[in-house]
């Protein structure tokens, strides 16, 4: 914990400091120069005489031999090098987000709910800094075959239409009701995600979200990669994709709405806010070499039971990177405080339009 944080993101760059003017040298000062040259000279000659002169100091006695003592000291590991491990592991994505979330200001959710609504400690929206729209890419997120599983279960017509998915469309669109009207959701949320998250959005599908998801991922991984997480879970974790109004038009009563298209995109929150009354998350056993997963600690976490922290050895201790310790969300909450710095972030991907082929028709009471 105690490695000094990164720069702020939004810390300017040091103004460089001004140069001194350069000064013209008059025909008095080039006389002057000379002279102090000289002298310095003189006194070098004279000082240099006098230590030839002076009699070679006697040596002091050999001290007696003193047995060192052999220290097995392990060497320090630092949370932040967190990031570097994760790209040994080939999680590039990972990593950046988490180097992102360590140069942010202090930002932080209290409890889930919080977390929900994207209210930090002071009882305020996260500032536009600690909102992230550039980073994820559903091509890469759709890289992976749980991914593309579900984006394609949110796009069936029976997701779609739902009892809570209609009553939520209706929400949403009636505001907009008009005879003929026309509704263009992503202008009219200024080509904005977040605004069209928050007044267009009607369902959504889990990835890794429900415990027998977990579980599955768990057991994949445990075959697959000693346990190891890949780099979707290491960026996202569990997470969801969103199906939000693309295109409607009302009939001429405006009784009646059509959404013929939709926006798909993911939307994920970067803290490290645990459940109240729940042990921390467990998050894996790191060195700057890599993550392990000691399966008991992480069964235990998966199953909520408590379980005691330890660090893990695997050879030689004094090797750099070869002790492993336990990391959960509880210790980035620990170097927040010590730090006063790290900052949850929301993440939004960028967004598809899907037209449906099957085109969604709601009535209005």
């Amino acid at each position: 914990m105690n490695k000094a944080p990164p720069p702020l993101l939004t810390q300017p760059a040091p103004k460089p400091s001004p140069k001194p003017p350069v000064k013209s040298l008059t025909h008095v000062d080039r006389v002057n120069n000379t002279f102090d040259g000289l002298l310095s000279a003189a006194e070098g000659i004279s000082r240099f005489k006098k230590w030839l002169d002076a009699p070679e100091p006697p040596k002091p006695p050999k001290p007696a031999p003193v047995k060192e003592e052999k220290r097995q000291a392990v060497p320090p590991f630092d949370i932040q090098e967190i990031s570097g491990a994760m790209r040994k592991e080939f999680m590039p994505m990972s990593a950046t987000l988490m180097e992102r979330w360590f140069a942010g200001e202090l930002n932080c959710s209290p409890t889930q709910q919080d977390e929900v609504n994207g209210i930090n400690q002071n009882g305020q929206p996260y500032p536009p800094s600690m909102i992230d729209k550039t980073t994820i890419k559903l091509d890469w997120v759709l890289k992976h075959a749980r991914a593309k599983a579900a984006y394609e279960s949110l796009q069936t017509y029976e997701r779609l239409t739902t009892p809570r998915a209609i009553e939520a469309l209706g929400h949403a669109l009636t505001p907009l009701r008009a005879s003929y009207g026309k509704v263009d959701a992503w202008e009219l949320s200024g080509q904005d995600i977040p605004t069209l998250h928050k007044k267009f959005q009607f369902q959504l599908a889990g990835v890794e979200s429900t415990f027998g998801q977990k579980l599955d991922q768990l057991i994949t991984r445990g075959k697959n990669n000693a346990g190891v997480p890949d780099d979707l879970t290491g960026s996202l974790g569990s997470f969801n994709f969103y199906a939000a109004v693309g295109y409607a038009t009302f009939n001429r009563e405006a009784t009646r709405a059509t959404i013929t298209s939709i926006i798909l995109y993911v939307k994920d929150n970067y803290t490290f806010t645990d459940k109240a009354g729940e042990i921390s998350q467990y998050l894996g056993h790191w060195s700057r070499d890599g993550v392990i997963i000691v399966p008991t600690t992480g069964a235990a976490g998966l199953a909520g039971i408590p379980w005691p922290d330890y660090p893990v050895a695997v050879g030689d201790i004094r090797v750099r990177g070869n002790v492993y310790y336990p990391v959960r969300n509880s210790s980035f909450r620990r170097w927040q405080r010590i730090h006063g710095r790290g900052g949850d972030f929301i993440v939004y991907s960028d967004y598809r339009f899907v037209t449906l082929p099957q085109p969604i028709e709601i009535a209005f009471l």
